[in-house]
């Protein structure tokens, strides 16, 4: 049996004219990490390495989890981190060059204190803000529930810098591991306040009855914490 991960990396290598060792080394992985997924030793990827193998093959952190589904799993993503838009999508997110646009990634699977999934699909593109203009891997998402209004409303769209540094009242996007889980990480929209090598501090503005305005959350289970740098309705 041939496992999603496995088909998946070896067309996105044949694709960048990569071989595995180069791959590796790009993406600061073990030695033999990409090489035991095309021989079907290792058949999904979790943790730091997610966004290690992300790298290594010039990929998305949603393009890596989704290079895991089954085949025909409607969430799968074309290999290349930048896929042209479907013609279908509303022609807002198709006006502008690919190269001045930015993803809008899927969510799903919404929870308290404003959490949501990405579901690993592109739904649309919107466009690239001039703070992002050459930013590699910049994305957005959307707004979900309102726990950090009059900040942010519900149903408008944030624009992400992964690579910018985060200091305290930052607004941020974060992705948490759930404790004893194998499912891809919870996603919050909120304002950072600290991190230390223990824990994660981050508050929501606007708490739902029963939801506490400070969040906190083990450093060990925190996948990325990336910077807020614009958001407008859409």
């Amino acid at each position: 049996m041939e496992y999603p991960l496995k088909a998946n990396v070896e067309q996105r290598l044949r694709e960048l004219g990569r071989t595995p060792a180069e791959a590796t080394r790009r993406g600061g992985l073990e030695r033999t990490f990409i090489h035991d997924i095309l021989s079907g030793r290792k058949k999904s990827v979790r943790g730091p390495n997610v966004e290690r193998l992300a790298r290594g093959l010039d990929a998305t952190l949603e393009w890596v989890w989704s290079a895991q589904n089954e085949p025909g799993d409607e969430t799968r993503l074309h290999p290349a981190p930048a896929p042209i838009p479907n013609a279908s999508f509303p022609p807002r997110y198709e006006r502008f060059p690919q190269g001045e646009t930015v993803p809008l990634l899927g969510q799903s699977v919404t929870g308290p204190n404003g959490r949501f999934v990405l579901n690993g699909s592109e739904v649309g593109r919107l466009f690239r803000p001039p703070n992002l203009l050459g930013v590699e891997g910049a994305y957005a998402v959307k707004v979900y529930g309102t726990s950090m209004e009059p900040r942010f409303k519900a149903g408008e769209a944030v624009w992400i810098n992964p690579h910018e540094p985060v200091r305290a009242g930052d607004d941020v996007v974060v992705q948490i591991f759930e404790e004893a889980s194998d499912e891809a990480p919870h996603t919050y929209i909120k304002e950072f306040v600290s991190q230390s090598s223990k824990m994660l501090r981050l508050k929501q503005h606007n708490p739902d009855d029963g939801e506490t305005e400070d969040l906190t959350f083990e450093t060990s289970r925190v996948f990325s914490v990336h910077k807020i740098v614009f958001h407008a309705p859409v």
